[in-house]
């Protein structure tokens, strides 16, 4: 499972459904991270499962975690149109929360 450390503002966007793109530098990190996620999970049919904290909370802290599933990753070319305001290369990560128990 891909774990993405948030700021409040974009976990609360994120929690609120106004946020269903999470946007990550195009480098070495990530593109590692997002490979071996998507090698682990690529025959299991629902996505690429993950979890969105608010900060770093303890791991019974469940309220400052949600979780859901990548369902598309993406290359921009720069990524002055998203929250990242660069112009370096992102990857555009779509995803669906589920459900809250």
């Amino acid at each position: 499972m891909l774990t993405f450390n948030l700021k409040k503002e974009w976990f609360e966007k994120i929690k609120s459904g106004e946020k269903t793109h999470e946007y990550r530098l195009f480098n070495a990190y990530w593109s590692k991270r997002l490979t071996n996620a998507w090698r682990k999970y690529k025959f299991k049919g629902t996505g690429i499962p993950c979890c969105f904290a608010c900060g770093y909370p303890a791991k019974d802290d469940k309220g400052k975690r949600l979780y859901g599933y990548i369902t598309n990753i993406n290359k921009l070319f720069d990524g002055l149109t998203t929250d990242l305001k660069t112009k370096e290369p992102v990857y555009d990560i779509e995803f669906e929360l589920l459900e809250a128990e």
